[in-house]
């Protein structure tokens, strides 16, 4: 059997997700390799079959999607010339996660195309929805990668096509530890919005930042470059997460039985869906970091304990699961 696996390369997520899954799909066939978009920093051990431009997001400066920079960056011509080029007929099973080059080459030919991501786990009537209505952004969630079948990855598996979060095997070979600190990581607040409310605080943090090119020390605060290995060691050793309301950071907080808090970012739905699941699991969320949710960290880092989730390991299920529900499937 001869399998597409197609990966939206715009962050880290879904590459990391990528490298835990292929072994799995290799075991029942021939795999390619589709990566679109060029905003991933994560370097992979895989082979790289196609790469395509794709449609990717631009990121504001709050940290959410900027759709009017997105928009002005598409080249639509460009894009649908990837589409009407990647030979998608050759192949039994097309897997997509949230990538639109292949979804959309499928969906233009009439062939099926199995969507494996979080976002579609988000879209699920199921999973939990936030309150406040995100119209734009819940458009491009569920138009961005059209497929004829969908299965998740989420906090909680909230229907039979949804499963617990895929952890990269570097954070479960982690033996976690308590070293007193808290790890922070948010990428939508510089570093001087974070000193001015963390330096109010009687804790130890250590801030992972785009800005720092060094690691510096503020007081009570260390501010550290962005470091993948440093970063999970510290992730090994911390009290606790502060963090945005992602979904690969805060799975893997949970899974090693971290305190978490999360600040999702502003009119972002996936966000926003995310922070109404953790809320739901007992996981506090803060609308900003501000002086004014000053008191409310303080309790978290003082009076809270951390929320014990049990996540299985479900790769090879949902791989077997992909497979055996699809291999009917002729591309």
């Amino acid at each position: 059997m001869k399998i597409l696996y197609a990966i939206q390369g715009t962050g880290n997520g879904h590459m990391s997700r990528a490298q835990e899954l292929l072994p799995y799909f290799k075991q029942y066939g021939t795999v390619d390799v589709l990566v679109s978009g060029t905003q991933s920093q994560l370097d992979v051990a895989f082979d790289i079959t196609y790469r395509t431009k794709g449609m990717s997001f631009i990121a504001s400066k709050s940290g959410g999607v900027h759709f009017l920079k997105t928009l002005l960056h598409l080249r639509p011509i460009r894009f649908f010339k990837e589409v009407f080029s990647l030979p998608v007929k050759k192949y039994d099973l097309i897997i997509s996660d949230f990538e639109p080059v292949s979804a959309w080459a499928c969906k233009f030919r009439n062939l099926p195309c199995i969507e494996l991501s979080h976002q579609c786990a988000v879209k699920m009537a199921e999973s939990p929805q936030p309150k406040e209505s995100f119209p734009i952004g819940q458009w491009v969630v569920e138009n961005y990668c059209p497929s004829t079948k969908q299965y998740g990855v989420h906090f909680q598996c909230y229907n039979e096509r949804v499963f617990f979060p895929i952890i990269r095997n570097e954070v479960k070979r982690l033996n976690p530890v308590d070293d007193g600190y808290y790890l922070v990581y948010l990428t939508g607040y510089s570093d001087e919005a974070i000193a001015e409310v963390l330096i109010k605080t009687n804790q130890s943090w250590r801030v992972y930042s785009k800005e720092s090119k060094e690691t510096t020390k503020q007081e009570n605060i260390t501010f550290c470059p962005i470091d993948n290995k440093k970063f999970i060691s510290d992730l090994e050793k911390c009290r606790g997460i502060l963090c945005g309301a992602g979904f690969e950071l805060p799975a893997e907080a949970l899974f090693l039985g971290k305190k978490l808090m999360v600040i999702p970012y502003n009119n972002h739905y996936e966000q926003q869906c995310n922070a109404e699941a953790l809320k739901r699991l007992g996981i506090p969320v803060l609308n900003h970091l501000s002086l004014a949710e000053l008191e409310p960290l303080r309790h978290w880092t003082e009076r809270i304990n951390a929320v014990k989730i049990h996540m299985p390991d479900q790769t090879a299920l949902l791989v077997e699961k992909i497979v055996t529900e699809n291999v009917d499937v002729k591309c």
